[in-house]
């Protein structure tokens, strides 16, 4: 019996007709994704894959009415995110604010390949105390982007300095820090306050060390996504099967630690 899960990211893209872009050239299907348009559709579909929850990254505006309107219908369902460009500054910090009280938000998703821009750099610091304040996450791209932008800004090393001068923030990278593996792992085991959602990446392409972490030390701060439509939820969960994750580990990956990252009394049933 598989173990209900929470996706820890799925892309608002979903709701577009076309999905191209970017990174067509690593995942060359997403042309075949179907638009979802209806919340029901959305979780009739997570449900058929045995997911009972999952975290929606704003992408752009026009998608805020959207995801607003099925985390109020489903607050313990679909928890808001929001892309954040930390280079508009006070009137950026302005519009967490208001995304938080008007529409839910609960994480800030910050890609640094689209700034060129380290997670140390000091643009950063003004959102990660926001985050504090408000207690809510902050989601961080780490590893080669998809998109064809230098990768160097997206090092998991430079999170270690982040965990370092904020200890209170819940700080999630993503994208499993390809190539830079090793270094994701011991920056997660450094601080307590660092997870990883395994998304972006199909699961048959993640190293043996990267796997055996979520079976051991990494058991408390792994967790399950997808990032969809990059993966769809149906390869993530028959590549997940063939690893053979540990029993004992399976809960904490599919949707404990989410709801920890998050600080979300998430419903999977």
């Amino acid at each position: 019996m598989r173990i209900r899960a929470i996706d820890s990211l799925i892309n608002s893209h979903f709701l577009d007709k076309n999905q191209e872009g970017s990174t067509n050239y690593l995942f060359r299907d997403l042309k075949n994704r179907k638009r979802i348009e209806d919340v029901d559709e959305l979780l009739e579909q997570l449900d058929k894959n045995d997911i009972g929850a999952c975290v929606i990254s704003i992408m752009e505006d026009k998608y805020a009415p959207w995801v607003s309107k099925a985390h109020t219908q489903h607050p313990r369902k679909i928890l808001p995110a929001m892309i954040v460009d930390p280079r508009k500054n006070l009137k950026e910090i302005q519009k967490v604010v208001h995304y938080y009280e008007t529409y839910g938000v609960r994480c800030l998703r910050i890609p640094p390949f689209r700034y060129m821009l380290p997670p140390t750099d000091r643009v950063y610091w003004p959102f990660y105390v926001k985050a504090c304040e408000l207690n809510i996450a902050v989601s961080m791209n780490a590893g080669m982007p998809g998109p064809r932008n230098p990768g160097w800004v997206q090092n998991p090393l430079y999170y270690d300095e982040v965990a370092f001068h904020f200890p209170e923030l819940r700080l999630i990278m993503t994208h499993c820090g390809q190539p830079w593996t090793d270094e994701a792992l011991s920056t997660i085991v450094h601080w307590d306050n660092v997870f990883m959602s395994c998304c972006a990446v199909a699961p048959k392409y993640w190293p043996k060390q990267f796997i055996d972490f979520i079976n051991t030390r990494g058991k408390e701060k792994m967790m399950f996504g997808t990032e969809y439509p990059t993966i769809t939820w149906g390869r993530a969960r028959e590549e997940l099967a063939s690893l053979n994750l540990r029993e004992n580990v399976q809960s904490l990956f599919f949707n404990d630690n989410a709801k920890r990252a998050y600080d979300w009394d998430a419903d999977i049933s």
